[in-house]
């Protein structure tokens, strides 16, 4: 990014029409880097994105953080006439003040009335780190009016919510850290942050100049909107949950090759499966996702029992990504680099990766085998396949090792399409936002410019 748009401005200059071009080609360029040069992942899991996170979804999420970001760097450039003119000490502790001010109502807001639970003190410690290097920062260079101090509220707000998503769990020092899910993070803890980062900052910093009503109403109505309107347009569910189920004639894999689709014996019986993904953002000893798989189905005169309830937040050998256990509509397969190049790459509506117990005629021959699923609605494997130590052979009472049951239809197939479409418009909103308010402060800072 560095690179691009240095070269870019040096040669086409700094402003809104420059900054959108150069995004342009800085987005087709990362888009390119991700679709030919490199995986994601690395070093642990490399995976390569599949088309529509590289050049549908991902070049919009792209572009919108890039470009946003190039706007707030804008802005601050063009306000360096604004810069706090003060002695250090007074300048110190009126951001320490700031930064308490904002952790107190944060502690009320968000905490107390939105998520209405202790984080622990480990929270709040860093919580106040941040608040105080971030807003020294930023008044520093962008000054202390109104602009000033209300987008650093909506900054700090993002900053500390996206912290949080990786490096902030809750409950230490006194309980097990536990990082907190998309819905308290996004619906309840951004905008409860926002109002209270808002509030907080006006408090200390307005006083100084004539305070803008019309601005800071305007931003204190639209945090209070978010806060109010997001819980009831996103569910309760932390995550994404979806379920299938099959049932009736099916075809067992037999044979060397466990995924010789055509070496199979006939085979009958049910599957149902239940999952939620909770995400995969954290460490695989954190793992959450859920899943819940009961496959009975009998063949060659035998009966078999796999229950799967324990996700496989990694693969055994670390071979390729398992998502932390559950992933929806991602490809896998051929020559994805994900599972086997002996199956032709397929994207499942659900796929989830566990450990299964497994029972022969009612007895219990492995309680750990690791086991693959896979729901799909559209040819070449369309149905439900549950593949259990095929990779390993390790099932030892079976004589070849691993279980490959094929249900060729769909019994019932339900997917959190309309939650994630919500979340990705959410997100969407929040960045084309951000572009819209500061591309109009940056023109505006500009007039300003021009006419002192």
């Amino acid at each position: 990014i560095t690179t691009v748009f240095t070269l870019g401005t040096a040669f086409l200059g700094i402003g809104f029409v420059q900054g959108a071009a150069i995004t342009v080609v800085h987005t087709l360029i990362l888009e390119a880097y991700y679709e030919w040069f490199s995986p994601v992942g690395l070093p642990q899991e490399p995976m390569w994105l599949p088309f529509e996170d590289i050049w549908t979804l991902g070049i919009v999420a792209h572009y919108l953080s890039i470009f946003g970001g190039y706007l707030i760097a804008l802005w601050i450039w063009r306000r360096r006439g604004f810069a706090v003119k003060a002695s250090v000490r007074s300048f110190t502790l009126t951001v320490l003040g700031s930064a308490i001010a904002v952790l107190v109502l944060d502690g009320i807001i968000t905490q107390g009335l939105l998520l209405r639970e202790f984080p622990g003190v480990t929270f709040y410690i860093q919580r106040l780190l941040i608040a105080f290097v971030f807003l020294f920062g930023w008044f520093s260079y962008t000054g202390r009016d109104t602009a000033s101090w209300a987008t650093g509220a909506l900054l700090l707000s993002l900053v500390w919510t996206t912290y949080s998503m990786y490096l902030s769990p809750t409950g230490l020092p006194a309980e097990d850290p536990t990082y907190l899910g998309y819905n308290a993070l996004w619906v309840r803890s951004f905008p409860g942050s926002l109002i209270a980062a808002l509030i907080g900052l006006w408090i200390v910093n307005a006083p100084i100049r004539r305070l803008n009503f019309p601005l800071s109403a305007a931003i204190m109505g639209l945090a209070a909107v978010l806060a109010i309107a997001l819980p009831t347009v996103m569910p309760d569910e932390e995550g994404l949950a979806a379920s299938a189920s099959s049932s009736g004639e099916a075809m067992m894999v037999v044979g060397e090759n466990p995924v010789d689709m055509d070496s199979t014996i006939p085979a009958e019986g049910t599957i149902t499966l239940e999952t939620v993904d909770n995400g995969n953002r954290w460490a695989h000893l954190q793992n959450i996702d859920e899943m819940d798989v009961t496959a009975e189905f009998t063949a060659d005169g035998n009966s078999y029992q796999v229950m799967i309830n324990q996700a496989q937040p990694r693969h055994p050998l670390g071979w390729y990504t398992t998502w932390f256990g559950v992933v929806y509509e991602a490809e896998m397969h051929g020559d994805t680099g994900i599972g086997t190049s002996k199956l032709p790459k397929v994207t499942p509506e659900i796929a989830l990766w566990g450990w299964a117990e497994v029972s022969l005629n009612d007895e219990v021959i492995d309680r750990m085998a690791s086991a693959h699923v896979m729901v799909m609605t559209d040819d070449p494997l369309r149905g439900v396949m549950l593949e259990v130590a095929t990779e390993d052979k390790s099932l030892l009472a079976l004589p070849d090792g691993y279980i490959n049951v094929m249900w060729p239809e769909v019994g019932a197939l339900e997917q959190p399409k309309a939650y994630e479409r919500n979340r990705q418009w959410f997100g969407w909103l929040v960045m084309l936002g951000i572009i819209g308010l500061f591309g109009w402060l940056s023109r505006t800072a500009i007039l300003v410019e021009r006419y002192i």
